[in-house]
């Protein structure tokens, strides 16, 4: 339950975020907003760590290169999500979002990419999925 609630409060402030991203495009560019959403928690982040954890942040840690991707995977889904949310809105872009997400993560979890734990994919999800696709083509096609 403590997982559920916690996932709806990061759901409820990204549906805020993708709004606010989206208003914040009116004035600047989608790098541009990418940069303030990024600059501001990472310098947060990093006073965090220093003063209260005074963790070595740049050490040698032994994780696979490619998951430093997340950085650019992060400015890339800001950036893009800013830019298209300020012209079709955040209900539509954030469906559509929702909807890719789900479906790649259901592949992630399918075939264990990238390390993960594998969890088949069982056929009597796919009536949900099937509905997520079907509400996203209704809100976006009006």
């Amino acid at each position: 339950m403590g997982y559920a609630l916690l996932l709806t409060l990061a759901g409820m402030l990204q549906g805020v975020m993708v709004s606010l991203n989206g208003q914040l495009n009116g004035w600047f560019d989608p790098i541009t907003v990418a940069f303030f959403v990024h600059a501001i928690p990472t310098v947060l982040l990093i006073l965090y760590l220093k003063v209260y954890r005074h963790a070595k942040i740049f050490a040698k840690a032994s994780v696979p290169a490619y998951v430093f991707a997340v950085g650019l995977m992060g400015l890339s889904m800001v950036s893009i999500s800013s830019y298209v949310t300020a012209r079709i809105g955040a209900v539509a872009s954030g469906c559509i979002s929702n909807v890719v997400k789900m479906i790649g993560a259901a592949l992630i979890d399918h075939f264990g990419f990238f390390g993960v734990d594998r969890r088949p994919f069982r056929w009597k999800e796919l009536p949900c999925y099937l509905l997520a696709v079907a509400g996203t083509v209704l809100i976006v096609t009006g």
